[in-house]
């Protein structure tokens, strides 16, 4: 029994590792409530020809507004956001080189704020569900845009563009 199990654990791990192909890259966001570009960059874990997990960081750039209020004169707030999402995708190729995938996953978002040098900072956790599309340029080449919106105190939806290399 021990070397049925044994076998069986081997021969799955085999079939993932003869498939697993690992990519990295990065791209463009531009999240709504940000109201913000952000420099997203990313890793891809393919597990089978249908299923990838996807770690990535988007740091969206720093906003700075001022606003004047009668009487007290103008208040200067800049703040920013990141988030960290890890996204599980089920891919569908529609040919050769198109496919698109519905995802969802965690997000670990966090912002902070600067109002007249009063900072407060707050992390919070949310979910992720979308939607994206690959376009393979070469064997290891493909870009990728992708619609997802963000569940929780930071929700947000999330545009991004961006290209993937395959190793």
């Amino acid at each position: 029994m021990k070397k049925l199990t044994l076998l069986a654990i081997v021969t799955i791990a085999l079939t993932f590792n003869s498939f697993a192909q690992i990519s990295a890259g990065g791209g463009i966001s531009y999240g709504t409530e940000a109201e913000t570009i952000g420099f997203n960059l990313r890793g891809q874990y393919n597990i089978t020809e249908s299923i990838d997990v996807v770690g990535g960081f988007t740091f969206f750039l720093p906003k700075k507004t001022s606003q004047a209020i009668p009487f007290f004169g103008t208040i200067e707030t800049k703040s920013s956001l990141w988030t960290f999402d890890i996204d599980g995708h089920y891919n569908f190729n529609i040919n050769d080189k198109f496919g698109f995938y519905p995802l969802a996953g965690l997000n670990i978002s966090g912002a902070s704020v600067d109002v007249d040098g009063t900072k407060a900072k707050d992390t919070e956790v949310g979910f992720n569900i979308g939607a994206g599309a690959t376009y393979e340029i070469n064997d290891k080449l493909a870009a990728f845009t992708e619609v997802k919106y963000t569940i929780g105190n930071f929700d947000q939806v999330v545009i991004g563009i961006g290209v993937l290399y395959g190793f």
